[in-house]
């Protein structure tokens, strides 16, 4: 394809991968150059697949794709692979969940706050919790290095928390799930 009908479909994709989003946003998604977003996003906007809207909270206009659904209640529930689309650009993260997601594999170990390799817990439309896992093969057991909930988990974030380790155990082909006490 042309490079203008190849960028135009790869910023569609990521408007509807996204369902509200910034041109920032739109733009980090497959890593697009800032010189075409403008003149894309236009396109997008005059042909009817993005409709520009306001965000209560942000500052930057939003556009909103045209099959992004509103639902009433979301039901996710998932650990996040620091790589995740939905957390991977760190300026979406804090605006969407009003979390500072860092991973912490280059902090030194004394100045780390969640740990190394630390996945946020998704639940419904929330971060609520994040854990530092570690699989230890030879016991065939997930380890949970360190566990922190943020202010507005629930009383159902602990055994949510604890079905979706289970899960990821197993899916990893792994006994069980053991959490780790400090020191160990």
């Amino acid at each position: 394809p042309e490079r203008a009908d190849a960028q135009r479909e790869l910023y569609r994709i990521a408007a509807r991968a996204m369902g509200v989003s910034t041109a920032k946003d739109l733009r980090d998604y497959f890593r697009m150059p800032v010189a075409c977003a403008k003149d894309r996003i236009a396109e997008l906007v005059g042909a009817g697949g993005l409709t520009p809207v306001t965000v209560k909270g942000w500052r930057e206009a939003a556009y909103l794709h045209r099959e992004a659904r509103r639902p009433r209640r979301i039901a996710a529930q998932a650990l996040l692979s620091p790589f995740d689309n939905l957390i991977w650009f760190r300026e979406r993260t804090e605006r969407m969940f009003a979390v500072r997601y860092r991973t912490e594999i280059y902090t030194p170990a004394e100045k780390r706050q969640h740990g190394y390799y630390v996945l946020p817990f998704l639940e419904g439309d929330a971060l609520t919790a994040r854990v530092d896992l570690k699989a230890d093969r030879k016991a065939s057991v997930l380890l949970v290095q360190s566990a922190h909930a943020e202010p507005w988990s629930s009383d159902a974030t602990p055994v949510r928390l604890a079905a979706e380790l289970k899960h990821m155990a197993g899916w990893l082909g792994l006994g069980s799930v053991r959490a780790q006490r400090k020191g160990d």
